[in-house]
Formats: structure tokens, C-alpha cells, sequence
């Protein structure tokens, strides 16, 4: 597989009534959270960096404490576009390695963003307020994000789901002024977000076979990208722009 496969071409216009391709309606999930997931059976070849640095790809990486072993002198050097950082999870969970997560790539100046996983368990405004008391939110860092998934728990009343979703999004933007990205495959999206939370929330769709065809913003090509800067894969992430589209994701503290 070369870079050129995952090219980024000029953003469809959204659809809310085509129907998806049925290969993208399998539950998928980062890497890193394999407890949520299902597992499939997995026989993509593995990218590397050499794939994605002569590309016109806008390229970044998503970490939690389960990529427990970074070299940042070494990620220094392959310097992706941009960096997101679990920092939460449910009502009470935090992971431990966002502050130096966070404070190493600020240092290494890579636009760097946090992200909530979202449980089931507890009130979207609950899981809000655990996410904003740990996540940095300072000027030139990304917008945040919610990682919304398929899992056990998910309950079977979806206007539920949405309207814990709808509560997670409007807590951050009471505290924040702006809507977080939403994470989700796009059976999620079209189950679940409505048009006005996507009128309100840019996507990140996760799919591992082929580019979305959604209105989509970030896309999770694959969960097997290997850099010498970190043991074992990471996700893939690419952006759907150029740099200067980029830039049009960060956070600017009205207060600043």
C-alpha cells in the first residue's frame, strides 16, 4: 500500500440520505482501546513513515498511556501535522500520561489536541465536566474532541445516546465557545448524530478500507502506522485540506 491510495481529494458535499458501502458498517475502533471493540480479523500491510512524508497529506497520530514508550527526540525528526492526546474517559477517568503527552508535543510545536472517550454509563454533561477539568485548551492547540464508539454498553434507546451526545457537545461549548469534533465510524454517525449535531460538530470518520464519503474533516485511514518514535502501531489520521486548513481548526482563547 503507498501514500498515494490515501490521497485527499477536494471535500465531497455532504449526504445524509446515500447509502454507505456495507464493508462500512463494521464496528472499528482505535487500536488502543481494543476492549472496546470486537475483534476482526485484521490483513492490511503496515505503513510507514516513508509512505506519508513525500505525500501532499496533511498526517497526524492519535496516543494514549498505551503508547506508554515515545521517543520524542526520535518523533522530533518525523514530526507529524498534528498530535491528538486521550485525556479522559467516562465520569471519573483520566488518563496518566496526557500532561506529558500534552506537554512534550507542545514542546516539539505539533498542533496538539485532546480527546474524551465517551461511556455510556454516565451523563454526557457529567462526562463533560470530568473532560474539561483535565484537557489544556490553550491558543494554537486543536479543536477537542469526542470519541464516540459502538460498544456493549451502548444503550438501545438511540434518542438517549444522541441526547448525551447532545449534552457532552453544548457543555464544551458553554465553557469553550466552540463544538468539539466527533470520532465515530460512519454507521455511528448516521445511527446516532443528527443534522443539527453535524451542522454543529465537524467529523472524524474512522474507516480502514476506504476513503469516507461523507462531509468528512479527519479520517482514520489505519490502525497499523509504524513510526520508530513509538513501539508498536498507531492510527493514521489524515486531514481533509491543506496546511492552511489546518490551521482553521485551532483554538483561539476569546480571552486572549
Amino acid at each position: 500500500m503507498i501514500a498515494s491510495q490515501f490521497a485527499v481529494s477536494a471535500r465531497k458535499p455532504h449526504k445524509t440520505t446515500h447509502r454507505h458501502r456495507a464493508h462500512s458498517t463494521h464496528v472499528l475502533a482505535h487500536s488502543h482501546k481494543k476492549n472496546h471493540a470486537h475483534k476482526i480479523k485484521d490483513n492490511r500491510p503496515e505503513l510507514t513513515i516513508s509512505d506519508v512524508k513525500d505525500s501532499v497529506n496533511i498526517w497526524g497520530i492519535d496516543v494514549s498511556h498505551h503508547q506508554s514508550d515515545i521517543d520524542w527526540l526520535s518523533l522530533a525528526n518525523e514530526k507529524p501535522h498534528f498530535m491528538f492526546i486521550k485525556a479522559s474517559e467516562g465520569v471519573n477517568i483520566q488518563d496518566n500520561k496526557y500532561p506529558t503527552y500534552y506537554a512534550e508535543a507542545r514542546k516539539l510545536g505539533i498542533p496538539v489536541g485532546s480527546y474524551h472517550f465517551f461511556s455510556y454509563k454516565s451523563t454526557g454533561k457529567e462526562q463533560a465536566n470530568n473532560f474539561l477539568s483535565v484537557a489544556q485548551h490553550s491558543n494554537g492547540d486543536l479543536l477537542p474532541v469526542l470519541d464516540a464508539e459502538f460498544t456493549r454498553s451502548i444503550p438501545s434507546d438511540k434518542e438517549k445516546v444522541t441526547a448525551e451526545i447532545l449534552d457532552f457537545i453544548n457543555a464544551v461549548y458553554d465553557k469553550l465557545g466552540l463544538y468539539p469534533i466527533i470520532y465515530c465510524n460512519y454507521r455511528y454517525c448516521q445511527t446516532y448524530l443528527t443534522e443539527a449535531i453535524q451542522k454543529k460538530c465537524k467529523l472524524w470518520i474512522v474507516d480502514y478500507k476506504n476513503k469516507p464519503e461523507c462531509d468528512w474533516t479527519l479520517w482514520q485511514a489505519t490502525n497499523k502506522f509504524k513510526l520508530s518514535s513509538i513501539k508498536g502501531h498507531v492510527d493514521l489520521n489524515l486531514f481533509n485540506g491543506n496546511i492552511n486548513g489546518l490551521k482553521e481548526l485551532l483554538y483561539k482563547d476569546k480571552k486572549g
